[in-house]
């Protein structure tokens, strides 16, 4: 299948008793990487259904489990990508778009293969262990939609 210039990011949420928690995943191919559920769109998928998709790959989590679209969006540079996808995409494909996504769990979650570990921490904490600004910043506005109530 081919895969799409356009990625997807979910951020995992929970209430708890202390307030809300965040699950932020390990990556098994860059370990010193903490990120949300991440990956590309397959085949003629919407957002919303590659994001479902890469929740189910990647954490486990089956059905139509109701997504939040926050406003965040960044670009990544095509080398960023294996040679393979950017032959696909053709010359003309320089950055590649990644919407941002919130999904309220608070089930089970079954790690796969992509990923070393994951960690349920409050904000504070799941900020400070996220790698990458762009992502810090969809989280950043997560929680605080979260906390004013907007979301």
């Amino acid at each position: 299948m081919v895969r799409q210039a356009v990625q997807v990011h979910v951020y995992l949420f929970r209430k708890g008793e202390n307030g809300y928690e965040y699950g932020i995943f390990q990556r098994s191919d860059a370990p010193e990487c903490w990120q949300g559920i991440c990956g590309g769109l397959e085949g003629e998928e919407t957002l919303e259904e590659g994001a479902r998709r890469e929740t189910r790959e990647e954490a486990g989590i089956e059905g139509e489990i109701p997504l939040l679209r926050l406003e965040s969006i960044s670009y990544l540079p095509d080398f960023a990508f294996s040679s393979k996808a950017r032959a696909c995409w053709g010359k003309s494909v320089v950055v590649v778009p990644m919407y941002f996504f919130a999904a309220e769990w608070d089930g089970s979650v079954v790690l796969s293969g992509e990923h070393l570990d994951m960690r349920w921490l409050k904000y504070e904490e799941a900020y400070d262990l996220v790698s990458y600004l762009d992502q810090k910043t969809a989280l950043y506005e997560l929680h605080e939609k979260l906390m004013r109530g907007v979301l």
